[in-house]
């Protein structure tokens, strides 16, 4: 693999003191061991973290000059922290990781692989290391969003993706939840983008607490597939109306010249 990257590595983070250090310096290692990458940058959200998290990153961005931390005053959920990430990162390839340690940041490269032909290259989790529960839950929700907007993948919320820049669009995502990834991952489908899914390892957490699988977050994930929804359905009416003017437009000026 002859060609130079540029990246930003997006890392939400919440309440992840037991992991971040680890995450960050294994992250960091990899992209200075690679020759692959010409420059690049560690982005991590702080998403209104109550534990020792703030002061790690704080230690961390003192030794890494190329980490950024960015502070949410309070938690704000994950779709939020991800677009904070993404608005602040600067290089033409932005990678999402979750900070939960459960991924091997060394998996990228198979994704580099995919980078002539695809805009989006989307982890799977093959054989993901998580409670029975979440993996079902897991299934489900990629089930209905492929039942719902056609939008085939296994694992639609695997926290490992890489994007062509140009590909996000985050400004009128307003979800803090899970349902971040569909939107993102509809809007550029819709906007011609090639999304690739690539099986990723995924190992089991060994520190900290999971969380996003409550009552509340589950319930708000499906008022948000409601919206969303209603979303793709408003954004075809437009798309469609747009169409009929300029086709109107067209007709008109062909009525004029002859």
């Amino acid at each position: 693999m002859n060609k130079k990257y540029f990246i930003s590595v997006i890392l939400p983070v919440y309440n992840e003191g037991d992991n971040i250090k680890k995450v960050i310096e294994d992250s960091a290692n990899f992209l200075q061991d690679r020759d692959i990458f010409k420059d690049y940058e560690i982005i991590a959200i702080n998403d209104g973290s109550r534990d020792n998290t703030a002061a790690i990153l704080s230690g961390l961005a003192n030794k890494f000059p190329y980490l950024k931390v960015i502070t949410h005053c309070r938690n704000l959920g994950y779709g939020k922290a991800l677009t904070s990430g993404s608005t602040n990162a600067q290089f033409p390839l932005v990678f999402f990781m979750d900070a939960d340690g459960q991924f091997n940041i060394g998996e990228i490269e198979k994704m580099l692989f995919y980078l002539e032909e695809f805009d989006i290259i989307a982890g799977n989790r093959y054989k993901r290391a998580d409670a029975f529960y979440r993996v079902m839950l897991g299934k489900i929700y990629s089930w209905s969003i492929s039942l719902l907007f056609r939008l085939k993948l296994k694992d639609v919320n695997c926290g490992f993706k890489l994007f062509k820049r140009e590909t996000l669009e985050t400004e009128n995502i307003n979800c803090g939840a899970g349902i971040f990834y569909a939107k993102l991952l509809l809007k550029a489908k819709n906007r011609g983008f090639r999304i690739k899914e690539i099986p990723v390892e995924h190992v089991p957490r060994l520190k900290g607490r999971q969380t996003g699988v409550s009552p509340r977050v589950i319930f708000n994930a499906v008022i948000d597939l409601i919206k969303l929804k209603s979303y793709v359905r408003a954004e075809k009416a437009e798309t469609l109306s747009k169409i009929m003017g300029r086709k109107k437009y067209e007709d008109e000026k062909i009525y004029v010249k002859r």
